[in-house]
């Protein structure tokens, strides 16, 4: 039996140029956006309840170095139109679910520059895309197995269809997350994007919640944390917590790890603190009570306060 022509090019391309030397053209916007879509619907398929629907509204986009850098201009264009096609979707599958609910009040988008993920070497033409329910955050002081894993919708290499598997949230450390690459756009029950120009949606998403500025009397050194998450962790700077975005690191035997959490209650309106540490911590003149790590007990934050680590770190907090 002849061997039909096309697998005779196709052999002879393969002999000619060697397999591991055939490169597909670098990712485009549209690549980025349609990956970002299927990794949607899946979730999409997989998470909903009975009635309810549910889906991912947190996002991680790594893309090799190169192609990051040529793509993040564009990322808030991007994310527009990534959204729009979310809500799409969501409209149509109201037929099917009579209760959407978001786990979120925001969508979240992080892209990151990666030479390799999953011990995978990652091309100029590859597209790694995780989806989480609400995202990879540590808890307390003890973190159990459970919380240092994720359960993520990404797409396995071998099949390259989205798939739902348990993640180490140790594969994300490497990956060099800047905070021009993160954007975050409210969810609109009424599934609406304004309509504003990119530039203006880039300042948008990247919203400054609170200023924090910091001086380490131990080291006599002030510096300044700009809070953009709705929830911060405040712990000791090593190295097992320089991966994570979310994080206010302190270089000081004074602060604990961690050693408390910040966050923007949506509901009240307020920003609240929760300490954690074993030594004092002090808002004005109000020593906070430790909290255990699962059942954190909040206190209101008021504009302009000042909050005492150890009695050697001062936080001055400041609204944006």
């Amino acid at each position: 039996m002849k061997r039909k022509p096309a697998n005779f090019f196709e052999s002879l391309r393969s002999f000619i140029i060697p397999e591991n030397r055939i490169q597909s053209a670098p990712v485009t916007n549209k690549d980025i956006l349609e990956e970002l879509v299927a990794c949607f619907d899946h979730s999409c398929h997989t998470e909903p309840v009975g009635s309810c629907l549910m889906f991912n509204m947190h996002y991680v986009i790594i893309l090799h170095p190169d192609i990051y850098e040529q793509r993040l201009a564009s990322m808030p264009v991007i994310v527009k139109e990534t959204v729009k096609v979310f809500y799409s979707r969501i409209q149509q599958l109201q037929k099917k679910y009579s209760d959407i609910s978001p786990v979120s009040s925001q969508w979240h988008f992080r892209f990151g520059p990666g030479a390799e993920f999953f011990q995978d070497k990652i091309n100029p033409s590859d597209i790694r895309v995780i989806g989480m329910l609400t995202g990879a955050k540590p808890g307390g002081a003890s973190i159990s197995e459970r919380q240092s894993t994720a359960r993520v919708t990404m797409k396995v290499k071998a099949t390259n269809v989205f798939d739902k598997m348990d993640i180490n949230i140790d594969l994300l450390r490497h990956i060099h997350f800047i905070e021009n690459g993160h954007f975050t756009v409210r969810y609109q029950p009424d599934f609406s994007i304004p309509s504003t120009t990119a530039p203006a949606i880039a300042r948008t998403m990247l919203q400054d919640l609170a200023k924090i500025e910091i001086f380490n009397a131990g080291s006599n050194r002030s510096d300044t944390y700009i809070m953009r998450d709705k929830e911060i962790v405040i712990a000791r700077k090593e190295d097992s917590n320089t991966g994570y975005n979310n994080y206010l690191l302190i270089d000081s035997g004074f602060v604990s790890n961690p050693h408390a959490r910040i966050r923007f209650n949506d509901r009240s309106g307020q920003f609240q603190i929760a300490s954690f540490s074993g030594q004092e911590t002090r808002v004005d003149e109000t020593v906070i009570e430790r909290s255990e790590a699962g059942s954190p007990q909040w206190i209101d934050l008021k504009d302009k306060c000042q909050i005492l680590l150890n009695g050697m770190i001062t936080l001055d907090f400041k609204k944006s």
